[in-house]
This record gives structure tokens, C-alpha cells and sequence, in this order.
């Protein structure tokens, strides 16, 4: 991690510690289960590009920062009725973290990833019942009827808060395509979200380092990831071959500076 980019990590992780924290005698939370999903494209003659979305300043989690789409996974997002229509979406993956990440796609967005689209009306009807809480999405698959079976998916990773925060999740971490006849597609989005980009992992890593795109460490870490892939075939193809295992960073505190840090990091030890 060059200087630069250390500075920019620094900034952003201590501002999210001093919205939420324990104290060093303190017996760390138990992570909330939760799933995020990456959108990504590949425009004709460019690299890929994942859709980022932007947190309000004031939200309690992540304020200001680019996030990937996803929530925490609900009750109803492991239903068997559910879990039985993704079908061979699912793959090796954990079905309810799918189904989660599927679903929050689709309410923070707008997109349904389903083998086929409801009409607006009842698209927009179960959206807002979703936002709403009203429904769940057991609920609006059922009433939809709706199946999963055609969704290009991979489990990419799984990133565990360090345990100094007092709000941790254990967050799964899909990659998705946008299909081929919603190409066109740009987010609608809540009034939870202030706005998205759409980058090369290479270029919003760039951004990150100088200062113009905060992420924390778990999204830009990802990002840095997918930058390495010259394309989707590529990426799914590591997917197959990758078992995904969970990565809980912990975090080294000096003074005023607070830094992420991963196995193998030579200030491991010293970290909380």
C-alpha cells in the first residue's frame, strides 16, 4: 500500500470507527449475516465495468463512501420454496445469501435478475412492498412466480467487520452480469442512496488513491481483485477454482491513524 493510499484509508476507517465502536475490554458483537452483490458489464470494445453505489453522508454505516448493492440476509431469504426456484443459479454457493443479494440488486436498483420480467406495474408494485417491508421476497417470488434458474453468478468472497466495530457483518460477496436485453440499464434508485458511478475496477481503485471515491477497505480490496481479470470469462473461470474463505481484518491503531491490516501484514500482530 503506497503512501497515498494509506493516508486515504486511514481517513476513512477512523471516521467510520468514531460512528461505532467498542472498548478494548469489550467483548466483540456477533457479526449480522449479510450478502452484497457486484453488477458489472462489459461495454463493446472496453474493459468491464461494476456498478458502484454512493452512501448519503449521514447515513449510521458507511457515510459518503461507494458501496457495492447489498443488505443483511432476511429469514425469508432461506426459505426452501425460494432456495428450490434459484435453482442453478445457486451453484456452490450459499442459496440465502444469494437470494439476499438478488433481492437487495433489486430493491436498491431497480433490477429483477429473473429468468423472466414481471410487467412494470407488477414489478414496481412488489419493489415497493419490499422497500416498504410489507412483503418479503419468498413472498414476491411466489406471487410472481418467479424462477432464477438463468442467473450468471459467483461466489467471489466473504468479508468479516474486524471486531473493534461495534456494527459488524459477515458479508458474502457475489458477481453478477447485467443480461444481455437490459443493457441499456441505469439504477433507480432509493432515497437510501445519494448516487452510483460505473468504473473499471482499475480506474475506481485510482480514484480511491487520490481521494475522490471513498470506499472501505473490504470494497476497494475487491475492486483491486476484479482489476486483475482482463475479462468476465476470466473472472468466472477463477471463480470455479477459488474456494472462498472468510477474511476478518483486524485493525492497527496509532494515535489518530487506523488502518485495516490482512494476514501476513507485518503489523498483524500488534493489531486489534
Amino acid at each position: 500500500m503506497g503512501d497515498r493510499e494509506r493516508r486515504v484509508t486511514e481517513q476513512i476507517e477512523r471516521d467510520e470507527l468514531t460512528r461505532g465502536q467498542i472498548g478494548p475490554g469489550e467483548t466483540p458483537s456477533t457479526p449480522v449475516p449479510a450478502s452484497t452483490i457486484v453488477l458489472a458489464r462489459e461495454p463493446r470494445g472496453g474493459a468491464f465495468e461494476v456498478l458502484l453505489l454512493r452512501r448519503p453522508s449521514a447515513a449510521r454505516f458507511a457515510a459518503g463512501a461507494y458501496v457495492f448493492p447489498g443488505g443483511k440476509i432476511d429469514e425469508a431469504d432461506a426459505d426452501p420454496e425460494l432456495v428450490r426456484r434459484l435453482g442453478r443459479a445457486v451453484g456452490g454457493s450459499e442459496p440465502a445469501a444469494l437470494a439476499a443479494a438478488i433481492r437487495e440488486l433489486f430493491e436498491e436498483t431497480g433490477l429483477l435478475l429473473a429468468d423472466t420480467q414481471p410487467d412494470r406495474d407488477s414489478l414496481a408494485g412488489a419493489r415497493a412492498a419490499l422497500l416498504a417491508g410489507e412483503s418479503d421476497f419468498r413472498s414476491v417470488a411466489h406471487d410472481l412466480d418467479l424462477s432464477f434458474d438463468s442467473v450468471r453468478s459467483a461466489y467471489f468472497g466473504r468479508w468479516v467487520t474486524p471486531t473493534r466495530f461495534s456494527r459488524r457483518y459477515d458479508t458474502r460477496f457475489f458477481i453478477t452480469v447485467v443480461p444481455e436485453d437490459r443493457a441499456d440499464f441505469e439504477p433507480d434508485l432509493t432515497d437510501e442512496l445519494a448516487g452510483f458511478t460505473w468504473l473499471e475496477p482499475s480506474v475506481a481503485v485510482e480514484q480511491f488513491r487520490e481521494g475522490r471515491l471513498p470506499m472501505l477497505f473490504p470494497t476497494r480490496t475487491t475492486l483491486g481483485s476484479l482489476a486483475e481479470f482482463e475479462s468476465l470469462d476470466a473472472l468466472y473461470d477463477a471463480c470455479r477454482r477459488h474456494r472462498v474463505e472468510p477474511i476478518t481484518p483486524r485493525l492497527l491503531i496509532r494515535g489518530d491513524s487506523v488502518r485495516p491490516v490482512l494476514p501476513g501484514d507485518p503489523d498483524w500482530d500488534e493489531a486489534v
